[in-house]
């Protein structure tokens, strides 16, 4: 079972419409958390992420709110963790990025 994690754009200022959400990553029981590379438009590594994330809201697969400090909490706390070998992710900085599609 996981979580899911993501960002919705700023509404535009004109239209009033927003885009798709951002996904961030995944929270699994178990496993470290799965980062989003979203091909790198927005971050290229956590030190960007964090600087991209300043002003923006995130929510969860529910749309329940959750706090910066207690999502870096959480991902810190799953950083503990062994995963077993995967070959498809990127590990930028000892986390674990996707580049592809998942959910």
């Amino acid at each position: 079972m996981g979580t899911n994690y993501y960002i919705k754009p700023d509404k535009c200022k004109v239209c009033g419409r927003s885009d798709n959400y951002i996904h961030l990553g995944k929270s699994s029981y178990g496993w470290k958390f799965a980062f989003n590379l979203n091909g790198a438009r927005f971050y290229k590594n956590i030190t960007e992420m964090k600087k991209w994330l300043r002003g923006k809201r995130i929510e969860d697969e529910y749309r329940k709110p959750i706090t910066k400090k207690a999502f870096w909490n959480m991902i810190a706390e799953k950083q503990k963790i062994v995963d077993p070998e995967e070959t498809d992710a990127i590990v930028i900085d000892g986390y674990k990025f996707y580049d592809h599609e998942f959910l």
